[in-house]
């Protein structure tokens, strides 16, 4: 396989709007807990929805599947900024900073009014689903 693409090509295509979502969140009633802010599982689910449709938008998951593969989050940093309330309505963002070796780097916040009340960092792996092992290759150029 070859080296990892390094050069300004790689660059621009994970800085463009190509590798990024922003979506509306919607702060449903059952998302509150007892201190009146959104429970903190909420923004998992909300990770969640938003790797789902960067996963969308890029044809991902339609072209790992057809080579056995899977998604599969491996780790996730959390950073909890502001709380977010029933009546907020937060705009989630999230980009697909690099893929190296067959993990995924995706960036992701939270904003309320143009500040950030949430920033995470997830760590996905490919997982070839008929042997159950990682794959390593570059998954850009796999697919």
């Amino acid at each position: 396989m070859e080296d990892l693409i390094t050069n300004e090509i790689a660059v621009q295509f994970y800085e463009s709007q190509f590798c990024s979502i922003e979506l509306p969140l919607q702060v449903h009633t059952y998302d509150i807990d007892i201190a009146h802010h959104v429970n903190n599982i909420v923004y998992l689910r909300w990770l969640e929805d938003m790797r789902s449709e960067l996963f969308t938008k890029l044809d991902l998951l339609e072209s790992l599947i057809a080579l056995n593969y899977y998604p599969v989050v491996a780790s996730c940093e959390l950073k909890y900024k502001k709380q977010i309330k029933l009546m907020d309505r937060p705009i989630g963002k999230m980009f697909l900073e690099s893929s190296s070796h067959g993990i995924l780097i995706f960036k992701a916040e939270i904003r309320i009014d143009d500040k950030i009340a949430f920033c995470a960092s997830q760590k996905c792996v490919i997982m070839d689903l008929k042997n159950n092992l990682m794959i390593t290759d570059n998954i850009i150029k796999i697919i």
